[in-house]
């Protein structure tokens, strides 16, 4: 085993220790209202899509959304966290979290990651975001490995399809197909499972609870006040989606796979009709690769993971986290296109020293 090995090891177990920690005493906390319970109760529930249910069950202060609308692919991941209890899961979760994200890092620099706003945000709460970016960057930094990728880019899908969208429609672009056939198996292959485990009928209940869920995000105040790009018509979000797609492919097809990874998850987030503050830790994997290659996107990413501003002194989130999002495609698509590529992320043999494109930041 390298050395660099051991150190990215020794680091994704120092965030993770160090995440968990956190975790663990922010959860004690009594005013603490973590989505992610959410998530874990539904999960007790015989259908965790029964909102008046979910609501009874935690009750909440009147002025907190509760809402369980992550899709039935979704279920047989959280299924497991269900069966222990809520304090012990929400830990285990961040813990995950913290270390994918070290991991996707592939920066002794990781633990710093957990002092950025939006994952201070995100992984007490239990959120996704910070897995999933750690996934979806896994996914092109590990592109020359299509079956590896693929299930990262499939458990991507499970968890939010709406922002996973942009990676898939980049990757078929650039005519992945071994990749994308396989995050599609990954995605048919949950679906299945949840079908056997909770039910066909919870894919009927899923479709019925969105017009309410996005009733309830429209009014709101403390959603809308957490938006990223709240009020955009649909067809501005198509045409985000649609361009920084677009963009994302000939960034991928250049061999400039971070600078891929940032305009396809710009894009999915602009493009979905929920995607909130937190979402910004998508982006915290990122971070240290871009700094490092001295790429003007590494400036436009601090704005989200470093400055406080954005997310907690009360700028209105319309348009200020907009406008940062769109100065990071405009940085990132410089940077994609007109940038050499790292050529060091390429494999140089199927199981060589190199072959899985990690190296140490």
């Amino acid at each position: 085993m390298s050395r660099d090995r051991v150190i990215l090891g020794a680091t994704a177990c120092l965030t993770a220790l160090l995440a968990g920690c956190f975790v663990w005493y922010i959860s004690s906390l009594p005013t603490h209202r973590p989505d992610f319970a959410m998530m874990w109760t539904g999960m007790q529930r015989a259908n965790p899509y029964d909102q008046a249910s979910l609501r009874t069950a935690l009750n909440w202060e009147s002025r907190y959304p509760v809402a369980f609308v992550y899709p039935p692919t979704a279920l047989p991941i959280f299924g497991g966290l269900a069966l222990l209890p809520m304090r012990f899961a929400l830990t285990l979760w961040g813990v995950l979290s913290a270390a994918a994200m070290a991991l996707a890092s592939r920066s002794k620099w990781a633990p710093l990651l957990l002092l950025t706003p939006p994952v201070l945000w995100a992984i007490p709460g239990g959120q996704t975001s910070v897995l999933q970016g750690a996934a979806l960057l896994g996914c092109f930094l590990l592109i020359r490995c299509p079956t590896v990728a693929g299930i990262f880019l499939g458990f991507a899908l499970c968890l939010k399809p709406q922002i996973a969208l942009a990676f898939l429609l980049a990757l078929s672009i650039d005519r992945r197909w071994t990749l994308v056939a396989v995050a599609i198996g990954t995605v048919a292959a949950s679906a299945l499972l949840s079908a056997i485990m909770f039910g066909p009928m919870q894919w009927v209940e899923w479709i019925r609870t969105l017009p309410g869920f996005l009733s309830l995000h429209e009014g709101n105040p403390l959603l809308r006040r957490n938006e990223i790009a709240f009020g955009l018509p649909l067809w501005v979000r198509m045409f985000a989606l649609a361009g920084g797609t677009g963009i994302a492919a000939g960034a991928l097809r250049r061999g400039n796979l971070v600078e891929a990874f940032v305009l396809a998850a710009a894009a999915g987030l602009v493009g979905s009709a929920h995607a909130m503050g937190y979402e910004f830790a998508i982006f915290a994997p990122a971070a240290p690769a871009l700094i490092a290659k001295r790429r003007w996107s590494a400036s436009a990413i601090l704005v989200f993971l470093f400055v406080p501003g954005f997310i907690w002194l009360g700028l209105p989130a319309f348009p200020f986290r907009f406008l940062a999002m769109a100065l990071l495609v405009l940085a990132a698509a410089v940077d994609g296109f007109v940038m050499q590529p790292d050529t060091s992320q390429f494999t140089r043999g199927r199981y060589g020293k190199r072959s899985l494109g990690w190296r140490r930041v």
